[in-house]
């Protein structure tokens, strides 16, 4: 990949506001969730800015396509958004009793989710 086109893939690459935002908007819709579809969520954003993927790269005279993965700074900054929530006590591990412990989350303080998802409007 060129100079130029790492610059680029930068310019375009989520913030943790960015990030912070999605997981924020997902856990409005799903109080229950997990730390996959989550990450499912950012997964999807990235796949439709083009960031991971199937991506064609020309090479001489036939082009090389490759699947690049969500980066591991990427990944970082969505656990560094849900360690926020969890310190925050917006969400904490479980959804029932027969899931208690993460993967598995839920919004225990829906006041505090009200409040950062108007913030964010």
């Amino acid at each position: 990949m060129g100079v130029e086109k790492l610059r680029q893939h930068k310019e375009h690459d989520l913030s943790k506001e960015d990030i912070f935002r999605m997981i924020v908007k997902h856990l409005d819709v799903f109080p229950l969730t997990s730390l996959e579809a989550i990450k499912e969520v950012i997964r999807s954003s990235l796949k439709q800015r083009g960031l991971i993927g199937g991506i064609t790269k020309q090479t001489g005279a036939a082009p090389v396509i490759y699947n690049r993965k969500i980066s591991d700074q990427d990944i970082q900054l969505i656990n560094d958004c849900i360690c926020d929530l969890l310190n925050s006590r917006v969400i904490q591990p479980g959804i029932n009793d027969d899931n208690l412990d993460l993967p598995w989350i839920h919004v225990s303080d829906k006041e505090k989710l009200k409040t950062l998802v108007n913030s964010l409007s």
